[in-house]
């Protein structure tokens, strides 16, 4: 009797190698794509984000009569001083915040800069989603004085430092008393001597920015990264800093293009007047308009463009975007 004895063959090493090749191309192909999908789905939620946040600004306007402002100028000395909140933290009760904002006592320094706050307790354990952009790698929180606050990735529109519509012609609305007239009362978001309904946006709701982002670092020729968002100083996103007076926060003036104007006048330090767009999605950033919708706008939008969508009377048709 003949025995047949069956051999089982294995892979060679170079067919393992071989195999071993294939999924790593076919990996290289579908990562692009997952990264894709994903990216996609993080603008979504900025999106809807943004969204939130211009239904809040509605329900305000409808509660009362006007939009919100960005705060009070200072007063008082450091061991008194007053600073206010932001437009962000008015927005509260329409965000599914009404018991935050009912336990605010509106005195006191809002930035915890200088004088006591009465709300430490409450800033220190604030946070609001909406006010963070998925994409973003910029640090959600920042400690003060032992009080940890919230970093919003997104920022109100005070106005053009450019008359709308041009590149060139410097804003006849200037707040004259403020870094000499850097920052301008032509947006939509403006303070508590300037207040705004939407009867103020004469160039029409679907054509003026309300709140767009800074979800991304600014970078030097030599691309360091550094954080210069506008909420980036004394008080996080709850704070006006002060107002219309030395500095503020979470809101910005068009001054430079998107991502631009690193170091120059108005963009040297989180409190300064003009910090531009900034945006981590690829090629665009997210702009909440007046009316509540919101758009993707490129960050190689014609600057004129660019700053007639941040003046709310310029009257100046908007172009393709």
């Amino acid at each position: 009797m003949v025995c047949l004895q069956l051999r089982r063959r294995g892979f060679t090493l170079v067919e393992l190698l071989v195999v071993i090749a294939i999924i790593g191309v076919l990996v290289a192909l579908l990562l692009p794509a997952v990264q894709a999908a994903r990216e996609a789905a993080r603008r979504s939620k900025c999106t809807n984000n943004l969204k939130q946040l211009g239904l809040a600004a509605h329900m305000y306007h409808d509660s009362f009569k006007i939009l919100p402002y960005n705060g009070h100028p200072q007063t008082g000395g450091v061991a008194d001083r007053q600073r206010g909140v932001s437009w962000f933290f008015r927005l509260l009760p329409f965000m599914e915040q009404g018991p935050a904002y009912e336990k605010a006592i509106f005195s006191g320094d809002w930035s915890l800069q200088d004088g006591p706050s009465p709300n430490t307790a409450l800033i220190q354990s604030l946070r609001v989603d909406y006010l963070w952009c998925p994409s973003s790698p910029l640090p959600k929180t920042k400690v003060l004085k032992g009080t940890e606050v919230q970093l919003p990735n997104y920022v109100g529109i005070e106005g053009s430092y450019y008359h709308g519509g041009t590149t060139t012609t410097v804003s006849s609305q200037p707040y004259t008393d403020h870094h000499g007239g850097r920052s301008t009362f032509n947006g939509a978001v403006s303070i508590s001597e300037f207040p705004l309904s939407f009867a103020n946006i004469t160039d029409g709701t679907s054509n003026v920015m309300l709140v767009s982002e800074q979800s991304d670092f600014q970078r030097d020729a030599d691309g360091i990264k550094f954080d210069r968002r506008s909420s980036g100083h004394w008080g996080g996103a709850w704070s006006c800093g002060a107002g219309a007076r030395n500095w503020q926060q979470n809101v910005t003036t068009i001054r430079y293009p998107i991502e631009g104007g690193f170091g120059a006048a108005g963009n040297m330090n989180p409190y300064e007047p003009n910090i531009p767009l900034l945006s981590a999605h690829p090629a665009a950033v997210v702009a909440g308009l007046v009316d509540g919708s919101v758009r993707t706008v490129g960050k190689t939008i014609d600057f004129a463009v660019l700053t007639a969508l941040s003046d709310r009377q310029d009257g100046n048709a908007i172009g393709d975007f």
